[in-house]
């Protein structure tokens, strides 16, 4: 064996410092804006290659140290943010900048500054933009977002904007924004006559987000020649109507039940509301849902359940409907609704094939027994020929409870899975308003989904998640229900 042979062929060294300087910008870029200002002390080539960042991403308790008489002392904690968010962008090369978000305790005190900053970002053709300063309470003094300013820049390359607790003011004739795709606010201060002009002037947009806006009483996307796609709106307590926008495809609303009024036709595909003061889920989709969604494949309903619904004869049909989800709560002890009336649903949507209903109950209702509450009750055969999953949470043994799922399985002819979890989920309120004993319902929704539903499962797709009298007795209901927070010992 020759020299050649026996010599150990050596892989050649690659460095981190001898990637190309694209890449390691890229690396630097994943990196927290304070972190990657820490590399430019390795070397005198590490010292301006995170002045390359493309994701500079201001939080204010992230730039400021957390020991300290700074922590006590608010105006010199916003001096100090300030002067080193300025410091970046002295420092910053200002090439390929994709997103500035900037998150801190600031006002209109500091108008100045983030009017700089704006220059920045339209220098460098940014494309995201966020002014998150919500946590500067109360709303007088908020920052005026200056228009003006952005319609003498441009603003052209600005694709997604975020503004939290800031105060709009457009003006009549303001021109800008013209690419714009994404808009979400928050906590601003804005009328309806300013909503309207933003809007306007948005011809490109596709995603419209507005979240607890306490000015607005009326919004109107109808005029956005189809560009509009995604509408959210969220908390705002004063609002009292929604016109839509024919093209949209995804609605999702949190508040309370408020008029919705399209022009014709929708084309939504996607519903989500969460509703307040609604007192039936089952007469709002059949009377209160716009009837002009021919095109609905996703619904998801939150309300409370105070009063059974009074249904037309001749309801809606949702014929593209295929997932529906229900999250309902009854709040009140005495109950006036019957779950067997929800099997109507099978009917309105013929080709649904995912259904889910989450609930919960207060304390003091009984489970299932014959010699108490009489025989089951079954409904007419309503064979449906789609409907393949099915989940069923909240699920205590009630009565209708246990007809309305007896109803499903014997009906669904290629259904795969039905889960029964006797825990609530999705439409748990908050965790003081479980009671103590509420355990041992969760322990007789089991033992009922085991006796009825396991004995009608000739198919083998009930799925019952298990719920031991041990665990009830042993465990508190927020460790029932949150079982990763059970501290083993």
């Amino acid at each position: 064996m020759d020299d050649v042979t026996m010599t150990k062929r050596k892989r050649p060294v690659i460095r981190f410092i001898d990637l190309p300087t694209d890449i390691l910008t890229a690396i630097i870029s994943r990196l927290p804006i304070k972190e990657a200002a820490r590399t430019s002390i390795l070397s005198s080539h590490w010292k301006k290659i995170w002045c390359s960042h493309v994701n500079l991403d201001f939080v204010f308790y992230l730039m400021l140290p957390r020991l300290g008489s700074t922590s006590h002392d608010p105006r010199l904690s916003k001096k100090m943010f300030i002067a080193r968010v300025s410091q970046v962008f002295e420092q910053h090369s200002g090439l390929s900048v994709q997103k500035i978000a900037i998150k801190g305790r600031l006002d209109n005190e500091c108008a100045d500054h983030i009017d700089r900053w704006l220059h920045f970002a339209s220098a460098t053709k940014t494309k995201d933009l966020t002014f998150d300063f919500k946590s500067w309470y109360p709303r007088e003094g908020l920052y005026d977002f200056p228009f003006k300013l952005f319609g003498a820049m441009d603003s052209s390359y600005l694709l997604s904007m975020r503004l939290s607790a800031v105060s709009l003011n457009p003006p009549v004739d303001f021109k800008a924004f013209l690419n714009l795709k994404r808009l979400k606010l928050e906590q601003t201060n804005v009328t309806d006559e300013n909503m309207q002009i933003l809007i306007l002037n948005c011809n490109t947009l596709e995603f419209l987000g507005i979240v607890d806006c306490g000015k607005l009483t009326r919004l109107s996307t109808s005029h956005l020649s189809n560009q509009l796609k995604h509408l959210h709106v969220e908390s705002c307590h004063r609002l009292e109507e929604i016109e839509l926008n024919f093209g949209l495809t995804k609605l999702g609303y949190k508040g309370t039940l408020i008029p919705l009024a399209p022009p014709g036709p929708l084309l939504l595909t996607n519903v989500c509301m969460k509703l307040q003061r609604a007192r039936a889920s089952l007469e709002y989709i059949f009377t209160n849902l716009p009837s002009t969604l021919p095109r609905l494949e996703t619904l998801s309903l939150q309300c409370s359940e105070l009063e059974r619904a009074i249904l037309p004869k001749n309801h809606i049909k949702f014929m593209y409907l295929k997932h529906l989800r229900l999250q309902l709560r009854h709040p009140v002890l005495e109950r006036k609704i019957d779950l067997l009336d929800f099997a109507c649903l099978l009917e309105a949507a013929p080709l649904l094939q995912k259904f889910e209903l989450h609930m919960w109950m207060p304390l003091h209702h009984q489970r299932y027994r014959e010699e108490a509450h009489g025989e089951l009750r079954s409904l007419p055969p309503q064979p449906h020929a789609h409907l393949r999953l099915v989940h069923i949470s909240g699920f205590i043994g009630m009565k209708d409870q246990l007809e309305l799922a007896l109803h499903i399985l014997r009906n669904s002819a290629v259904l795969r899975v039905m889960k029964i979890d006797p825990k609530p989920l999705f439409a748990l309120p908050c965790i003081s308003m479980l009671g103590p004993l509420e355990g041992f319902q969760y322990l007789d929704g089991f033992e009922v989904a085991m006796e009825y539903l396991s004995k009608e499962d000739h198919r083998n797709v009930v799925d019952v998640s298990e719920v031991c009298r041990e665990e009830v007795e042993t465990l508190s209901v927020y460790e029932l229900v949150y079982p990763e927070c059970v501290v083993y010992r």
